[in-house]
């Protein structure tokens, strides 16, 4: 059951099937969303999406999502809100469908205890994965036209509470637990549009839980090695533990004729775990420079004990520049943080027998309030896919 589910994806997916068919990419999100539990959240802050990495080994005054041992430097307790709105095109030979929309992106805390042995607490409340695609299907069968369409919704979420700490001054380590939940909603509907034919709307239904705990490190080599040359050169490193997600599969069957539901599974959905390694480094106390990459082995990813031959080992690279602030600032264009920087990834699936890759770049600013306030504006123009080979191609302004 499980290769005729890919299998039939795979069929969703292609731009050209046999004769007589065609597909529709409808307004929504990504279509590349069917897979596993969605679009995973890359996320960490806005400073570190505006660089184009995840922040493994940045350190500074901000509430870093991703590392919790990049916290340590935290000067004063922060609250950040994080929005986005954006913009999906998304292409294939056939069709084109354009979308837009706007979500929050996570609540974080950051509280320091002890700002001089690193001490800092950090809550939050984020998103994990989203699913979010349409795809209408125009077929003929027995002579009869009929409309098929495919569609799903939901995600998985976090809640995450952590602590970091830094070791005699010259390493900062960091330790996060989080509880994850959420529900995957897909529907099939087939629509004969003829009152001699019986159409078809099959729903199934996720809904899982689970913890899963985080660790990472961030080494000051030039204090580590009492070297003046590398003070501000910092080596750091996250991972992940696998989340075996308690989960529960229900299909409704719905028709002119009633309505039925089975359960269909009961189990786990098995999220391998992921780890991570970065670099950063500051020049003449004004430019950072950081880079990072996340890798996760999704070959061992498992949906009710079965695995998918079609997932691969995912690796996500980044590389980004800061522009801090001009010391004794004259004008408030001086007053600013600058940021830019790109990134690629390969994405954990494979699609018509290839990998689907996403590249792109980012840029932002950090706009100072007060002495304790600022707003921080991020941009990103991405790609994903090829239109090339049967496949989608999407576009993305945030």
């Amino acid at each position: 059951m499980k290769k005729l589910k890919f299998y039939l994806i795979l069929f969703l997916l292609s731009a050209a099937f046999t004769k007589g068919y065609s597909q529709e990419v409808q307004s929504g999100g990504s279509p590349y969303s069917i897979f596993g539990i969605g679009d995973l959240s890359n996320y960490s802050s806005t400073r570190t999406y505006s660089m184009g990495i995840t922040g493994v080994s940045l350190l500074g005054n901000y509430v870093n999502n991703l590392n919790p041992a990049a916290m340590s430097r935290l000067k004063s307790t922060l609250i950040v809100l994080t929005a986005n709105y954006g913009f999906l095109k998304s292409s294939n030979t056939i069709s084109e469908s354009k979308a837009s929309n706007g979500n929050v992106l996570g609540l974080n805390i950051g509280i320091p205890f002890d700002q001089g042995r690193g001490w800092v607490m950090s809550l939050g409340f984020n998103p994990y994965s989203l699913v979010n695609y349409k795809i209408r299907i125009a077929g003929s069968a027995g002579g009869q036209n009929y409309i098929q369409t495919y569609s799903g919704k939901g995600g998985l979420s976090r809640i995450n509470a952590g602590m970091s700490y830094n070791l005699l001054g010259k390493i900062c380590i960091g330790a996060e637990y989080n509880y994850s939940f959420g529900e995957i909603k897909q529907q099939n509907f087939i629509n004969f549009n003829n009152q001699g034919f019986t159409n078809s709307d099959i729903k199934r239904e996720f809904d899982f839980q689970k913890s899963f705990f985080k660790g990472g490190a961030v080494i000051e080599l030039g204090k580590l090695f009492n070297n003046h040359s590398l003070r501000n050169l910092t080596l750091g490193f996250v991972y992940q533990t696998g989340i075996n997600l308690d989960a529960k599969e229900d299909a409704i069957y719905n028709s002119s004729l009633g309505s039925d539901t089975l359960r269909l599974h009961s189990g786990t959905i098995d999220i391998p775990d992921f780890y991570g390694i970065g670099i950063s480094n500051t020049f003449n106390k004004k430019y950072a420079v950081s880079g990072d990459v996340l890798i996760q082995d999704w070959t061992k990813f498992k949906e009710f004990g079965s695995i998918n031959p079609n997932f691969q080992k995912s690796v996500r690279a980044g590389l980004g520049l800061e522009i801090m602030p001009t010391p004794n600032k004259t004008s408030f264009w001086q007053s600013m943080t600058y940021r830019i920087g790109g990134f690629y990834q390969k994405e954990f699936y494979i699609v018509a027998g290839q990998d689907i890759n996403t590249y792109g770049i980012r840029a932002g600013v950090n706009i100072p309030i007060s002495k304790y306030n600022s707003l921080d504006f991020g941009v990103n123009y991405s790609i994903r896919g090829k239109i090339a080979d049967q496949l989608i191609k999407d576009q993305y302004l945030n």
